[in-house]
């Protein structure tokens, strides 16, 4: 049989509502999208009852049939279901009926009629065979579903009698109205499946909700509050009325259930029957009870019941209708209907249970762990997913039911580490901007440094000559001697100033050799240990001996490290500790030089600046402030990276981090 409802695909969010209240599970999850599966669907309209976005749809082809019979002419009857005095509440009950006979049905009748036929069925059956094991009452169609597909042990203590649908439906086919074509009209989705269910041999051609035939009136421009009212067609039913409200199946059979007799089990809403079905499933010791079980609280709260309104404010519509009947004529109940007391009531039912697989519990563990759960207090048992439990999910999964995904907790543990991801990727964005902005900056300074640099270096030249020529050609007393001897010192410091203007801007590229870095650091310290600076300081290296060699420009690196550790020692006026340490990083992509100093340190403010071009703390003449800049050119352009650590009167550290390189034209970086 075709599904009854399907899912709005584009209208679906993720919510898992229609999973968590259906209790057949019959709900797929594929794609983020839930899916009513046939198989497993017992129409009981909790999806669509629960569906805040309006995703479910009915399908809607037994209206269309409808029509079509009518339009053929067809004898069709309507058969108005108990309850429909509570679902048309701001119209007389008979008005609804000329409503249906404005749409073209050729009579209208009560499903009461049926009721009444079933409730004295269910005597009988009481009467002459009594409870020789617990007997399932079978007017709700939605509770025989989920007993056929989802606990068939429990078919044999079904009630062999049909529903007061059909019952009335073999009433009009046998006895009324051979010729005549059946269409229901009421509350209850489950009956669309009922009229397919191949057990019941087609008694009735088409079932409309109250929903489907309110809309064909409006459709049709009829105003049930303006017609006139007609009577009912058919036998007239009397207390069968009341079959709609919870207890009115044992109200019409003329059964009392006291409270202190236990022989007698009534319950109402999906929730309780499905456990109570569950725990007599796996109950053997249930006892010979009578049980009216029914999937809605009573047929007035159908998921097509009409407009919203409490339960006591329904019973009282369908009960008022009820007395109204039961004034007109208080003889027996059954008096008016023994002339079909011998119409066949009975049907079978079968086992037509859902397969499902039961997974082993690595299987089951191997799902949990796709959504992190691998501890047992992991297991939030939240029921967001829809099912009750992490572990229920988990076979579902397994059955092709739901995604792993599903779970909440989970996707929201993933969000959070992907914002933090992405606040880490921005940082590193930002990071590199700024890196990108000063290289350009650099560049720029560059070329200014090196048109300045060439410009000054000749005219300088010339004039630290002629000072030297003047020094010479002056006698050792001559007091101009001084004069020239300042101008030959701060002609060399200008030349001094342009040499660093021109390492600067050096635009070459790194001429990369095959280096131990170890080895270069040791030559530069022994090259630098004979200034007089090093006599007050003490030097500790700390080496790895695991440096693999790599291709490095040594000159540039060179360069570097000095001037990093002329700062350093500058930074250490009266003494201190130099500590300059190498290592492999932790992913052996990169080797990292560190050099400390226990100086004078670096204000907060100044850190931020101390790779810009010319910005130096120290007196006139002291410095170009071109030293750091120079190191962060030479790092940038071998591929790494540079930084500096440091705290006013506690030292500096500056950490250098090189890329290991298998090969000169090696790309890549940090």
């Amino acid at each position: 049989m075709d599904g009854i409802v399907t899912t709005i695909g584009e209208k679906c969010r993720r919510c898992y509502t229609c999973v968590r209240h259906c209790p057949a599970k019959a709900i797929r999850v594929q794609d983020g999208r839930a899916q009513v599966l046939t198989e497993r669907c017992i129409a009981c309209g909790n999806c669509i009852r629960v569906c805040s976005q309006k995703a479910k749809l009915v399908r809607a082809d037994d209206l269309e049939v409808t029509k079509a019979m009518i339009e053929a002419g067809e004898q069709v009857v309507a058969c108005l279901a108990p309850s429909f005095p509570a679902s048309f509440p701001d119209v007389r009950p008979h008005q609804v009926v000329e409503g249906a006979r404005r749409l073209g049905f050729s009579q209208v009748m009560e499903v009461a009629v049926g009721a009444e036929l079933v409730a004295h069925a269910y005597r009988r059956l009481l009467e002459t065979k009594g409870l020789r094991a617990p007997l399932l009452t079978t007017p709700c169609p939605a509770l025989v579903f989920f007993v056929q597909k989802h606990l068939p042990s429990l078919v044999p203590y079904l009630a062999p009698i049909v529903s007061p649908m059909v019952a009335l439906a073999r009433l009009i086919k046998r006895r009324l109205a051979p010729d005549a074509k059946v269409v229901f009209i009421g509350p209850c989705l489950a009956k669309k499946l009922e009229a397919k269910d191949p057990d019941l041999c087609g008694e009735v051609e088409a079932v409309l909700t109250f929903e489907e035939f309110e809309g064909w009136l409006a459709d049709k421009g009829i105003a049930l509050s303006e017609l006139q009212e007609r009577q009912f067609d058919g036998p007239a039913p009397a207390i069968g009325r009341i079959f709609p409200v919870p207890g009115g199946l044992l109200r019409t059979c003329a059964l009392e259930a006291d409270v202190l007799d236990d022989d007698i089990v009534v319950t109402e809403g999906v929730e309780r029957v499905t456990n109570l079905l569950r725990q007599m499933a796996a109950d053997s010791q249930i006892g010979n009870r009578f049980f009216d079980l029914l999937f809605c609280e009573g047929c007035i709260g159908g998921p097509f019941a009409g407009e919203e309104a409490s339960p006591v404010v329904r019973k009282q519509r369908v009960a008022s209708y009820a007395r109204a009947g039961l004034s007109e004529d208080a003889g027996s109940p059954w008096a008016r209907l023994d002339e079909f007391s011998d119409l066949d009531l009975s049907r079978s039912f079968r086992d037509a249970r859902v397969r499902e697989m039961q997974p082993s519990e690595e299987e089951i563990r191997a799902i949990l762990r796709q959504t992190n759960k691998v501890k047992p207090e992991d297991e939030l048992n939240c029921g967001a997913c829809g099912y009750p439990s992490c572990r229920d999910k988990a076979i579902a999964v397994y059955n092709g039911l739901a995604e792993a995904e599903m779970c909440l907790p989970y996707l929201i543990e993933k969000l959070e580490r992907t914002i933090a991801e992405l606040h880490d990727s921005q940082r590193h964005l930002v990071e590199t901007e700024e890196q990108l902005l000063h290289s350009e900056k650099l560049a720029s300074m560059g070329q200014l440094a090196a048109g300045v640099a060439h410009e000054i270096n000749n005219p300088l030249g010339t004039v630290l000559l002629y000072s030297h020529l003047l020094l010479r050609q002056l006698g050792p007393d001559d007091p101009r001697r001084q004069d020239l001897r300042v101008i030959a010192q701060e002609a060399e410091r200008c030349r001094h100033i342009v040499r660093g203007l021109l390492d600067f801007s050096r635009q070459s590229k790194p001429r990369y050799e095959l280096c131990d870095l170890n080895g270069l650091i040791r030559e530069t310290i022994a090259v630098m240990e004979r200034q007089e600076a090093f006599a007050r300081l003490r030097v500790l290296l700390d080496l790895s001996p695991e440096l693999p060699q790599t291709w490095l420009d040594p000159e540039q690196v060179r360069q570097a490290l000095i001037n990093i550790i002329e700062n350093a020692v500058e930074a250490m006026p009266d003494g201190g500790t130099l500590t300059v340490e190498s290592r492999l990083a932790n992913d052996g992509r990169a080797i990292v030089v560190v050099i400390s100093d226990t100086g004078c340190g670096i204000s907060e403010e100044n850190l931020e600046r101390i790779f810009h071009p010319f910005f130096t703390t120290k007196q006139i003449g002291k410095g170009t402030g071109l030293g750091l800049a120079i190191v962060y050119g030479i790092v940038k352009a071998h591929r790494g990276a540079v930084s500096v650590d440091s705290k006013v009167g506690a030292g500096t550290t500056v950490t250098v981090s090189l890329p290991v390189r298998t090969s000169p034209d090696m790309g890549g970086g940090l």
